[in-house]
């Protein structure tokens, strides 16, 4: 179990970071701060400020995310009708917003908030408690919150998601899935160079099996199956899929001899999900594998795509399913049935656990790229409506439409997450 636990923190942990790191790696590029990046949801065990951002590692391993100055999913500090204290410089300008009683400032002014903007016209309006008097401060170019203890930079306008540019904002927000896609692929890759990629020549024959049958043998290599040619390992799926199961000819090289054996490929299906079926056909033959420098590289972006088209048949099925009435939260899995499947996987050994990250990097990818408001997918639609009309969407509609997203996707997590109990643990 505590192995189980341990594989799971970090593979949740990696597929996070990695995703979230995709985001403020572009979203710095751009010029937009980011006030925190954290790893785990719910109350802070660690952390330490880097520049301008604060690195959390927080209890619940579940998540975690990137805040964006501007993004509108993060709540204001200041609100109306706070009582906050301000220091001003010599153009009355505010330059630290005190929220607390951890500081040593001298100089300071007591203020009753009545308007504020931190995105437009960065300003704050209230009540000073010298006077009695409403007063309308400018921020300061370089401005910061006082807050337990510690400093935290007010983001100007133009260092503000909100205020940059549609293809700044779409590469920030498409960043995640991307860097998620590239995660696979370098995983993948590592696993082709430390295995070898498969080679057209048999190693093992399958017993029972077609292979078997027709009398193929460790070290025949096979160069053509019906009428297509053989060149690597996988022109061996593609031209047993285009049998389609029906009656053909494989020719091997043995000895120097070519030799031509006839056979019937076996049928297979593979599950996509609960209502959908992947149709394979086999030889019955494990191939060899070799060590080279190209290769590995090609392997690993062949099998990226593969798991992408697998799990993409998987959503567009599962999307369907909600329209004929034979959706089941079984199709999907919270951390709960993420945890029992790290318990299946581990026991088979390292090398099966970090194909399945791979496969599930792949997966957390294409699921935010859904067109869901609060996932990257959703908010990448706004950006394209600004992209295409020139202006961006309403403001005040956008964020109540990803409040009302990130309910929907919250609501799913529960009931996901008890769909698993019940049917791992129950």
């Amino acid at each position: 179990m505590l192995i189980t636990i341990i594989a799971f923190i970090i593979v949740f942990g990696l597929l996070v970071t990695v995703h979230e790191y995709g985001h403020m790696f572009f979203a710095k590029r751009a010029g937009i701060m980011c006030p925190e990046f954290a790893i785990g949801m719910g109350p802070k065990i660690l952390s330490f400020r880097k520049d301008e951002t604060l690195y959390t590692i927080r209890l619940l391993p579940v998540g975690g995310y990137v805040r964006m100055a501007g993004d509108g999913l993060e709540d204001a500090p200041v609100q109306p009708g706070m009582h906050i204290r301000i220091k001003l410089n010599d153009q009355d300008e505010i330059t630290h917003v005190i929220l607390d009683d951890q500081h040593k400032f001298q100089q300071i002014e007591a203020l009753e908030v009545k308007k504020v903007d931190l995105e437009e016209d960065m300003y704050i309006e209230g009540i000073a408690a010298y006077d009695e008097l409403r007063h309308r401060y400018t921020i300061a170019e370089k401005a910061f919150y006082v807050e337990h203890g510690s400093l935290i930079q007010i983001a100007p306008r133009d260092r503000q998601f909100t205020h940059k540019k549609p293809l700044q904002k779409f590469l920030t927000l498409f960043a995640g899935p991307l860097f998620n896609f590239i995660l696979a692929f370098v995983l993948l890759l590592g696993l082709a160079y430390y295995q070898g990629t498969p080679t057209t020549t048999i190693d093992q024959v399958a017993e029972g099996m077609a292979a078997e049958q027709i009398g193929l043998k460790k070290g025949d290599t096979i160069t053509e199956i019906g009428d297509k040619k053989v060149n690597r390992f996988r022109d061996v799926q593609s031209a047993l899929k285009a049998t389609d199961g029906q009656e053909t000819e494989v020719k091997v090289t043995r000895n120097g001899k070519t030799i031509t054996k006839t056979f019937k490929p076996e049928k297979y299906e593979v599950a996509v999900s609960k209502n959908k079926k992947h149709t394979e056909f086999k030889l019955g033959i494990l191939p060899k594998k070799e060590h080279s420098l190209v290769d590995p590289i090609i392997y690993a972006g062949e099998e990226t795509l593969r798991y992408g088209k697998y799990i993409f048949v998987a959503v567009v099925s599962m999307i369907g399913s909600i329209f004929t009435g034979d959706f089941s939260f079984d199709m999907l899995n919270g951390p709960v049935g993420i945890y029992k499947n790290v318990d299946t996987v581990v026991k088979t050994g390292i090398i099966n656990l970090i194909g399945w990250t791979a496969a599930l990097s792949v997966n957390l990818g294409i699921m935010n790229l859904l067109p869901i408001p609060a996932l990257d997918g959703g908010r990448i639609l706004f950006v394209l409506y600004e992209a295409i009309f020139r202006k961006p969407a309403n403001k005040k509609a956008e964020t109540v439409i990803i409040a009302a997203g990130a309910v929907f996707v919250m609501i799913i997590m529960i009931l996901v997450t008890w769909n698993d109990i019940q049917r791992y643990f129950l």
